[in-house]
């Protein structure tokens, strides 16, 4: 147990020793202004990758469901960092409006079972599995939870999209030269509004291997050094011939070897329109947005 506690004073102060500087996921060839046409470059990446994994299919759904099954390495648990609190270990179910944030997590084991989340139009709730009563509650971890793995699920679909896209060249990982892109909103240089991304682009497959991001607006104060995570993707075609996420391991800062994490999240039995979408409505007086965030209205 000492450390544990000391290596995550470690953390914590490394983090806050980096506090003052954002993080700028440009490679130095774009920052360098080198690069032959890199916006069309990136996007015709990024769109090639959303047909090449399905994700076209995807959005000619309404709603799907996912199992979800999370594993913290023991450290980490010792953080305040988890949205979805008593999940270790224990069965989840995602339900998600397609190209939205709107969705909900159930609990199925634990000391929380029969719990639902939800939230709608960024507005939260909390009810009992089969029952009427819903608490509105304020803006928390986990409206955040789920906005964030909402994404997360659908990045591929809503990048090719984003305002600023740029091709950043190549970068090798365990062997494989991927075709990275730089993706953001307002500014392309760092900025405290929007969040930034770049993409892995495998060149065999042309799937999104890897997301390096960064995260501006943690449902926590943390320092710069701790807004800077990797998330790497294994996926699995599913019924509707979309590859979707059978997991995703979350590393801090840049990308790692596959072991070191600080948590992952194992995804199975994707189940498409096997329920009415009114399900992730159930506050009849919030008008539904899709895909906007609250910044953006």
């Amino acid at each position: 147990m000492k450390y544990l506690f000391k290596f995550l004073i470690i953390v914590i102060a490394v983090s806050v020793l980096q506090s003052c500087k954002s993080v700028d996921l440009r490679s130095e060839l774009l920052q360098s202004d080198s690069i032959t046409n890199p916006e069309q470059r990136g996007r015709d990446l990024l769109n090639e990758a959303k047909i090449a994994m399905g994700y076209d299919k995807l959005s000619e759904t309404e709603v799907y469901e996912v199992d979800a099954l999370f594993n913290w390495k023991g450290i980490w648990l010792l953080m305040p960092m988890n949205a979805f609190p008593g999940n270790n270990n224990n069965a989840l179910k995602l339900r998600l409006a397609t190209n939205s944030f709107d969705g909900q997590v159930e609990y199925l084991e634990g000391r929380k079972t029969n719990t639902i989340q939800g939230v709608q139009s960024w507005q939260g709730y909390k009810k009992e599995t089969n029952s009427d009563y819903i608490k509105r509650h304020e803006h928390d971890r986990y409206i955040w939870g789920l906005a964030t793995y909402h994404y997360l699920l659908e990045a591929p679909m809503h990048l090719p999209d984003a305002e600023i896209i740029r091709y950043a060249g190549q970068k090798e990982l365990e062997g494989i030269n991927y075709e990275t892109v730089y993706v953001t909103w307002g500014s392309e240089v760092p900025n405290k509004k929007y969040d930034r991304f770049l993409a892995y682009i495998n060149p065999a497959t042309k799937f999104i291997d890897l997301l390096e991001v960064t995260i501006n607006d943690f449902f926590l104060p943390m320092p710069k050094g701790l807004q800077h995570a990797t998330a790497r993707y294994e996926r699995k075609e599913t019924s509707i011939g979309a590859f979707l996420p059978s997991n995703i391991t979350i590393q801090l800062k840049g990308p790692k070897k596959i072991e070191s994490k600080v948590y992952s999240f194992a995804l199975s039995d994707y189940k498409f329109d096997a329920f009415d979408k009114a399900l992730l409505y159930p506050l009849d007086d919030i008008e539904p947005i899709g895909f906007t965030k609250l910044n953006d209205k």
